[in-house]
């Protein structure tokens, strides 16, 4: 598949005609909207929404020619039917956690370390685009930064997260490989790293082995310092916001266990106000898909009907 046809299933995605999806492909870098959410921890993350038309090449693309990239097996994040429940078991049986973060994970990804990887793939035979095209994805894909300057990948792109993971795999697979020989297991849940051993000693060499891989095969990704934990099952072990229990399950945690069942209970008695109840729903959905057996008892609690209405609200 060369540059025209790509342009030539665009304007058919789009009903629109060849002129036009050139001139889109033109002002693509530049077609983002500029939100800010905030974050759990404090302060705002950046988020840039794509216009409605690159949004919606954007999603053609990582459903037909971009679907046949690799996705390492290490990885839990952006992957349909694993959540973040299958992320955090992975680590259940381990008595020591490490976790480490990567700085401005998507920005990090910028147009030449995409090209480079893209032209690989051709070259490998995974990705069914001609050269020549790989200049007109790179404009479909990166958002133009008018603060540095650069194109790379942006937060709040449909492309973004498994372009992410598919750029990641060789790094993932070198870490897990080296993990693996210091008997430790090794995941990924987008910029976040866990590494968890059973074996007293380890995970100061598995921190070195991996900073080093890092440092040698991406070194533009960078760790964010602030964010490294290192626990043992003597202290509080979380992976992606779970608890990992001194018997070897996962949970929600005791104090938002408690915090639901508080909000349910003000819901129950009309003292929780619509749009805190609506949230609520949203909570519950998940609670239901991480925690069944607590989504169980608030049902013994406060009876299957209010929670099923809180679930239906949701939706």
């Amino acid at each position: 598949m060369n540059a025209h046809d790509l342009i030539a299933a665009w304007g058919v995605l789009l009903r629109s005609s060849e002129t036009d999806i050139l001139q889109l492909v033109l002002r693509a870098p530049y077609q983002y909207k500029h939100y800010q959410i905030p974050k759990r921890t404090g302060g705002v993350r950046d988020i840039f929404h794509p216009t409605p038309n690159l949004k919606a090449i954007q999603r053609w693309l990582v459903a037909n020619p971009l679907s046949g990239l690799p996705v390492h097996e290490s990885v839990f994040s952006y992957r349909r039917g694993l959540g973040i429940r299958d992320h955090a078991t992975m680590h259940i049986h381990s008595n020591f956690l490490l976790r480490l973060d990567f700085s401005d994970f998507f920005p990090s990804i910028d147009e030449s370390w995409l090209s480079d990887f893209l032209f690989t793939q051709v070259a490998l035979g995974r990705l069914p685009i001609d050269m020549d095209a790989i200049p007109t994805l790179i404009r479909i894909l990166c958002r133009f930064s008018k603060v540095d300057r650069t194109m790379a990948l942006s937060i709040g792109a449909p492309s973004s997260p498994m372009l992410s993971n598919a750029v990641m795999f060789d790094l993932d697979e070198h870490i897990k490989q080296q993990c693996a020989e210091l008997g430790c297991t090794y995941t990924r849940y987008a910029d976040d790293l866990y590494i968890s051993t059973r074996t007293p000693n380890t995970l100061g060499c598995a921190e070195a082995a991996l900073r080093k891989i890092v440092a040698e095969r991406t070194p533009r990704l960078k760790i964010n310092e602030k964010k490294t934990i290192n626990v043992s099952k003597k202290t509080t072990r979380v992976v992606t916001g779970l608890v990992i229990t001194p018997d070897r399950r996962v949970s929600l945690g005791r104090e938002l266990k408690r915090s639901i069942k508080t909000q349910v209970y003000l819901s129950s008695i009309g003292a929780l106000g619509p749009e805190k109840t609506s949230r609520l729903g949203g909570l519950l959905a998940y609670v239901r898909d991480v925690e069944p057996d607590f989504f169980i008892a608030l049902c013994a609690k406060f009876g299957p009907a209010i929670l099923e209405q809180l679930l239906h609200r949701e939706l």
